[in-house]
């Protein structure tokens, strides 16, 4: 793991042990970035989510996933890079929020709140590998 002045970078295997350590990781350089802690918090919720997903359902268990967090003035930009299948979680099914939890399938809600709690969130698919970019708005101190 690399971290810049204003930016982390790191390159993991998706699995549970890596994704909490690095949503950790990430969780403490936000907060030592000045990033106010609703930002934070949301930040390492879209990262642990995109990583999951990555984990459970892309494919390639033993390719590095690179990530890239930056701090800016207004916003957190975020860049996650894997060898998986393609997805775009742009085009996942919207989840019916209304039903009861029984009457509900299982999954959905992640992909739900990543495109809840960003401000921008772009992909591509590139010399067979995902780029899953988002934003997070910050809190601009008046100072």
């Amino acid at each position: 793991m690399t971290i810049a002045m204003s930016e982390l970078k790191a390159a993991i295997t998706a699995e549970p042990s890596a994704i909490a350590d690095l949503t950790s990781d990430t969780m403490e350089f936000l907060e030592g970035a000045g990033v106010d802690g609703h930002a934070a918090h949301h930040v390492a919720l879209v990262l642990e989510e995109l990583l999951t997903n990555i984990a459970t359902h892309g494919g390639a268990p033993t390719e590095p996933t690179r990530v890239r967090i930056t701090v800016e003035p207004r916003r957190v930009a975020g860049e996650v890079i894997d060898a998986g299948t393609p997805f775009d979680p742009r085009g996942a099914p919207a989840p019916d929020i209304g039903a009861s939890g029984d009457d509900r399938p299982i999954g959905g809600l992640g992909l739900f709140l990543v495109t809840a709690l960003t401000s921008e969130l772009n992909y591509a698919h590139r010399d067979g590998r995902n780029h899953t970019a988002f934003a997070i708005g910050r809190k601009v101190s008046d100072r």
